[in-house]
């Protein structure tokens, strides 16, 4: 029998045996998965919520405010700031974003109460103090006084040759062509000569065509007084003011055949201009 045995196992025997032991492992695999999944069915797995762990995070921090008022000496009746501002932070964690947005809105309702409620003493004062102060600080800018306010001719007569400008005019005592750079005041000899207006004496000399020259210097204008007498009681840097005496008539050279008289020129800015139209 042995031998029989053999043989079946060396022939087809082998592979049929080895079917049955393939299907007796695929049959308890499919067993123990089905248990498997019925497990899984009748027990579902649970997740705790969010809003049940955001609870569980905040317990510790209200266990911790009661051992703070258990530990604390401040009487039942009375909160101290700590616990206050622990149960603000509490109460804040726990409000959603609805209620914070409506806290805020209170808030400044409050705070808008309380700056009308403020009395008039308390308000803020208006800006205009800086102001004042500025304007206090800033120098005053007042008009300056044109050097010409107080402008009078040198010597009171008639003016006898008038101011030409680029016209040229006979000179009679040169007989040549030329032009007259200022006026011709008739004025008797040794007749007192004034400033026309307050100035700075620039110049004092002698001048072979038109004598003893005085030079005053006015801002922008230079007056130039010429035909004086040999007495000249100013001199150079010598500050005068208008209608103060700088000397007297006396003669000019280049115009000895026109009767006594002053030679009165004045530059505006290194321009001659007519000395007439300055007088007021």
């Amino acid at each position: 029998m042995s031998n029989g045995f053999q043989k079946f196992i060396s022939g087809k025997g082998f592979y049929l045996a080895l079917a049955v032991c393939l299907a007796g492992a695929g049959a308890a695999a499919w067993v123990a998965v089905d248990k498997t999944i019925d497990n899984i069915e009748q027990s579902p797995l649970t997740q705790t919520p969010q809003t049940q762990q955001e609870e569980n995070y905040s317990q510790p921090a209200e266990q911790k405010l009661e051992n703070i008022q258990k530990d604390s000496d401040v009487p039942s009746g009375e909160a101290p700031a700590a616990d206050d501002s622990s149960s603000k932070t509490a109460e804040n964690s726990a409000k959603t974003p609805d209620s914070l947005s409506a806290d805020k809105d209170d808030s400044s309702d409050d705070s808008d109460s309380s700056t009308d409620a403020l009395p008039p003493s308390a308000q803020p004062e208006s800006s205009s103090a800086p102001n004042e102060s500025s304007e206090a600080s800033a120098p005053s800018q007042q008009p300056e006084r044109s050097v010409l306010a107080t402008f009078s001719l040198p010597v009171s007569g008639a003016a006898i040759t008038p101011f030409s400008g680029d016209m040229l005019v006979k000179n009679e005592t040169l007989n040549d062509w030329r032009t007259h750079n200022g006026i011709d005041i008739s004025a008797a000899a040794g007749s007192i000569v004034t400033a026309s207006c307050d100035g700075i004496v620039t110049d004092v000399r002698s001048d072979p065509l038109w004598g003893n020259v005085v030079e005053v210097s006015c801002g922008e204008y230079v007056m130039t007084y010429a035909g004086l007498a040999d007495e000249i009681p100013v001199a150079e840097e010598m500050p005068v003011s208008a209608g103060e005496v700088i000397g007297s008539v006396g003669e000019i050279p280049c115009e000895l055949l026109l009767e006594p008289h002053l030679h009165f020129d004045v530059k505006q800015n290194g321009k001659y201009v007519d000395p007439a139209s300055l007088a007021k």
